[in-house]
């Protein structure tokens, strides 16, 4: 039966930081979500099981050329090797005590529901329409991957109006923005507004908007002219009334 021994790399303790060290960075500095972890998972897998068939196959090989020997050719090897073979192993003496290396004490971080020993920063509160990469990436659970993403959706939209617009963001966990809710500050809200009565069809885009509905709008104004206000644009026919209560926000509907 295999045991590690306690100079291997291959110990309980460090097989398992390895794995805290693995699932930080794919899911905190790379940001990947956990359906693509489990795929690289799978790959990683499917990967050991080419790995264990190659060396079978090698392993059969040499079996068989082993089995296809000239006895007086072995023989004579035999007296050759078997000193060397045979002799008695020394002591390899106490085992030195190897420190399993730290890598970082993390310990509010949870993976697969377990805590994986991470120990927390402390947090200051941040405006979510001002914070810049680096002090997303001072909040725990938040790394560069996931920093640019917020960063990126926020001037797509044009700034958020609450809160909870985070769990709008691509793989970052609805849990965390619950979390730390009472830290994430709005601030001045939207900075970048939409302005429907000015707007042309090439710049006439939002991620809120679906496709199609600039065409709408566009019609509109050129038949009867500017919108007043949310009220009139809520009487137009063909809007998906729940997509733009959404947009509302950002909407300016100065002439």
């Amino acid at each position: 039966m295999f045991r590690f021994k306690a100079h291997s790399p291959f110990t309980i303790n460090n097989l398992t930081l390895m794995k805290t060290k693995l699932m930080y960075y794919l899911r905190f500095v790379l940001a990947y979500t956990h359906e693509e972890i489990k795929g690289i998972y799978v790959l990683l897998g499917m990967m050991g099981i080419y790995v264990l068939y190659y060396v079978g196959c090698e392993y059969y090989t040499q079996r068989q050329e082993q089995l296809e020997f000239n006895p007086v050719v072995w023989e004579t090897t035999y007296k050759e090797i078997s000193p060397k073979v045979f002799a008695a192993r020394k002591s390899e003496g106490k085992e030195s005590g190897v420190r399993s290396h730290v890598w970082v004490d993390y310990k509010s971080y949870k993976f697969g529901g377990k805590e994986s020993g991470v120990r927390r920063r402390q947090q200051q509160a941040i405006d979510i329409n001002t914070a810049d990469s680096a002090a997303w990436v001072a909040l725990n659970g938040i790394g560069p991957g996931f920093a640019k993403r917020i960063i990126t959706y926020r001037e797509k939209l044009g700034g958020f109006y609450q809160v909870d617009q985070l769990k709008e963001v691509y793989g970052l966990d609805t849990n965390w923005v619950k979390e730390n809710h009472s830290i994430l500050k709005v601030g001045a809200g939207v900075y970048r507004f939409l302005r429907i009565n000015q707007v042309e069809w090439k710049d006439f885009k939002h991620p809120y908007l679906p496709y199609g509905q600039s065409k709408v709008i566009l019609a509109y104004r050129k038949q009867h002219g500017a919108l007043k206000d949310f009220e009139t644009l809520e009487q137009i026919q063909l809007l998906d009334l729940v997509a733009w209560r959404r947009l509302k926000p950002y909407l300016s509907f100065a002439p």
